[in-house]
């Protein structure tokens, strides 16, 4: 993957980048009062699963914005610049997790 990714660089609308930090830093909030909630005994497992499930969603936002901008900056301009094969098999890698 070393060889695919050097010849791009992170391409994200500034005002994509700022709205993507500020999620990830309430979401590191987040996620540190879940572990908060796992040093307690009076927490129910419930409740953990729901504060887990919503650091699921807010990352996936997260990662749809870092998609799109992905798809609008390196994959549409990909054919020209001669390497569509390499960007499809990023995308079908990194779609694995998805």
């Amino acid at each position: 993957m070393a060889e695919t990714t050097k010849h791009c660089q992170l391409a994200l609308d500034p005002t994509v980048r700022d709205a993507a930090r500020q999620r990830l830093a309430s979401i590191r909030g987040h996620v540190e009062g879940i572990v908060r909630m796992l040093e307690r005994d009076d927490v129910y497992c419930v409740d953990v699963l729901r504060q887990l499930k919503a650091v699921d969603g807010a990352l996936a936002k997260v990662g749809d914005a870092v998609l799109r901008s992905h798809l609008h900056h390196h994959v549409t301009s990909a054919r020209e610049r001669g390497d569509a094969d390499v960007i499809v098999d990023e995308l079908m890698e990194i779609m694995k997790y998805r």
